[in-house]
């Protein structure tokens, strides 16, 4: 029988909103309105948790914002079989430490988070980043605007880390590349990807995922 108590205990976790009108996606609104940027929100957030869901040897949570209690972030739980919990903190740096040290206590010890607002990336990269902690104690996912797709961290550098990098800078990535590098923190980068922010993004996203011919399910 093969020996599993040196193995990974893997925790994936995706953080999301309540798709609130006036709170999601506000660069988007602006242009599209309240209420076609609350189905894309919900598109994005369903093509995500779709992609997590055909991962293995993964468990996956639910990091909602503000509450768990709303009956769509309820529904997306029992549909792809996901833990939920409420996000805690007054910043988003603040935030992902906690939900890291959220699953760090429930015995986890490689910690990937993602958000919901890169819905094409592929599935692979969340295999990659745990790859990447076999090896290394952090690992980003870096976006060409700087700011981050993708966090990892193993159990025990939960704490060294956020000692020594701040998020939602506007300029995360080389933040993290100047503060780690002169650690002995070892990190792993993997490939850039993008967001979606604004309206150019979105009409980027259509444009790319029909030149990749794949679906997501969009409001018109």
């Amino acid at each position: 029988m093969k020996n599993r108590k040196n193995e990974a205990k893997k925790a994936l976790i995706t953080f999301v909103k309540a798709p609130v009108p006036g709170t999601v996606k506000t660069r988007l609104q602006a242009d599209m309105g309240a209420g076609k940027t609350v189905e894309v929100y919900k598109a994005f957030v369903t093509e995500v948790v779709s992609r997590c869901a055909r991962l293995r040897g993964i468990d996956r949570f639910l990091g909602c914002a503000p509450s768990k209690s709303h009956a769509f972030l309820k529904d997306i739980a029992k549909t792809f079989n996901m833990s939920t919990f409420n996000q805690r903190g007054d910043n988003l740096g603040e935030r992902i430490f906690n939900a890291l040290k959220h699953c760090a206590a429930k015995g986890y010890t490689h910690i990937v988070l993602t958000g919901s607002d890169s819905p094409s990336m592929p599935a692979d990269f969340i295999r990659k980043a745990f790859l990447g902690l076999q090896k290394n104690d952090f690992v980003i996912g870096p976006c060409f605007d700087q700011g981050l797709y993708l966090i990892g961290v193993r159990k025990e550098k939960i704490n060294a880390v956020f000692r020594r990098i701040r998020l939602d800078t506007g300029r995360d990535v080389s933040m993290i590349l100047k503060s780690i590098n002169r650690t002995d923190i070892r990190l792993s980068m993997l490939p850039f990807w993008y967001d979606v922010d604004d309206i150019n993004d979105f009409e980027f996203l259509k444009l790319h995922l029909e030149h990749l011919n794949q679906k997501l399910r969009l409001p018109e």
